[in-house]
């Protein structure tokens, strides 16, 4: 089961988020604005991304040292009134294209519930890894969940715009679209008609941000070209979202 370190941790409440204005150009069938940062939390958040680039120095120059040293500083405050910065750090590894390494030792340190953990946009931990690492760090997760017995699927978790974690993968083109491709691999094939809060499906969202390959990919999930004819926000299909694309 999950380590007891792990479930200490607690999900960060979320924040509703508001729908801007529709627009004619590059983001006509993309969803909502992601919720701006108040001055007290842009100051948590600074130091939060500074103490996760210094660990992701320390690994990459294989100074262990400094790297438990650091890694220190989120352990102490990951539970108590330092808990948002700690999170922030776990947040900034996974939205960080490289992330990978930092992922694998606050795991080691605090279980697979990181993964649950939630931003003050909606996001979880493995909706930011979807959107912007590469199929390494969820072959990881996978791996992790199975090891642990986790009785949770980090990948049915909704964000606060009712994106999937496959929603979050389709706007991902880290090495030419591996999570997206990945995650149809190993996920079902319903869970490309899930729909987010502007009514989009995974399909929509793939159409305007992947490349052929991967619509290839739906094309076969899907056995056949009927699925990118169903409407999304606007009365869209996922012809209109590739042509944003």
């Amino acid at each position: 089961r999950i380590s007891n370190s792990a479930q200490h941790i607690s999900s960060v409440s979320t924040s509703a988020a508001t729908q801007p204005p529709l627009s004619s150009r590059r983001h006509s069938c993309s969803s909502m604005a992601e919720r701006a940062l108040s001055p007290s939390e842009f100051s948590e958040y600074e130091a939060s991304q500074h103490l996760f680039r210094q660990i992701k120095q320390a690994v990459a120059a294989g100074d262990e040292r400094l790297t438990d040293d650091l890694l220190f500083q989120v352990s102490e405050s990951i539970v108590g009134p330092g808990e948002d910065f700690a999170k922030g750090v776990i947040f900034a590894a996974a939205r960080d294209r490289d992330g990978l390494p930092v992922l694998r030792l606050l795991e080691m340190g605090h279980g697979v519930d990181i993964f649950r953990l939630v931003d003050s946009d909606g996001d979880s931990v493995t909706h930011l890894a979807a959107k912007s690492q590469t199929a390494e760090t969820m072959e990881f997760l996978k791996q992790k969940l199975q090891a642990a017995e986790a009785d949770w699927n980090p990948f049915e978790a909704r964000d606060s715009r009712q994106k999937t974690v496959m929603h979050r993968a389709a706007e991902n083109l880290t090495d030419h679209g591996s999570t997206f491709q990945w995650l149809m691999f190993e996920l079902e094939a319903d869970c490309l008609t899930d729909r987010d809060a502007n009514n989009n499906t995974v399909i929509h969202t793939a159409a305007e941000f992947q490349k052929a390959e991967s619509m290839q990919f739906i094309k076969e999930k899907m056995n056949g070209v009927e699925c990118f004819k169903l409407r999304g926000i606007n009365n869209m299909t996922a012809v209109h979202c590739a042509a944003c694309n």
